[in-house]
């Protein structure tokens, strides 16, 4: 039987996100159905993987939802997120102290395992902030990058008391001018491509493909470094 303190949920917004949660967690498909795609074992831990989708809101529901059915007794965010502090360039993997919501949302504090040392502010935005005039106030402010989910997946645990932490690796920065509105609105609510609309974007500019390609190498090795701390904190925890 599990021992007391072994249950952990594994939250990915994104399909992309997801796979990489099961290729460094090891992970195996579930056959009961239910919120978790992905179940295994790490350590001393019972590890149920699902996938969020994205949005604060669909967090926050999701999470409310797996509480609900328990036992939980830790939930980890692991995923990619856009960054705003200088000393976090792309592939980096932040574990933040604090949670907020964009603009002004309550602060939310972090529990990480074991002696993991979490550091810096993670805002999260319903949606894609491109403008300067929007993230640059943020990254003065000390705010270190941006997601779109931890803050929902942080108020429902804290309502129910649950320990949670946050783990996003970095895969892109405003500064660089690459996402915009038009690129964000190429992929569905969780991480897949909409074919169609990606045709016509680089049809109109058949350069927009090499941009595209940029992106997707570094999703790709963001959630891959956000998945493979968050294994080894589970691992060492």
């Amino acid at each position: 039987m599990p021992t007391p303190g072994s249950h952990l949920v594994v939250l990915a917004p994104m399909r992309p996100e997801l796979s990489a949660v099961v290729r460094a967690s090891r992970l195996t498909r579930s056959r009961s159905g239910g919120p978790f795609s992905h179940t295994g074992t790490i350590g001393r831990w019972s590890v149920g993987a699902g996938l969020v989708g994205m949005g604060p809101e669909r967090a926050r529901a999701f999470t409310e939802q797996i509480l609900e059915q328990g036992p939980v007794d830790h939930v980890m965010v692991v995923g990619i997120a856009g960054g705003l502090d200088p000393d976090l360039p792309v592939g980096a993997v932040m574990v933040p102290r604090s949670v907020r919501y964009y603009p002004d949302g309550a602060e939310h504090l972090a529990r990480p395992l074991g002696d993991r040392v979490a550091r810096g502010t993670l805002m999260t935005t319903p949606s894609l902030l491109s403008d300067p005039s929007q993230w640059r106030p943020l990254a003065e402010d000390g705010v270190g990058a941006l997601d779109m989910e931890a803050s929902g997946v942080a108020e429902a645990c804290d309502v129910a008391g649950v320990p949670w932490s946050v783990y996003r690796g970095i895969s892109d920065r405003p500064d660089q001018r690459l996402v915009d509105q038009a690129v964000f609105g190429l992929s569905t609510p969780d991480g897949g491509a909409k074919l169609p609309a990606v045709a016509r974007y680089v049809v109109r500019d058949p350069r927009r493909i090499v941009t595209l390609a940029r992106l997707g190498r570094d999703m790709q090795r963001a959630a891959r470094a956000a998945a493979e701390a968050a294994a080894s904190d589970i691992a060492r925890s």
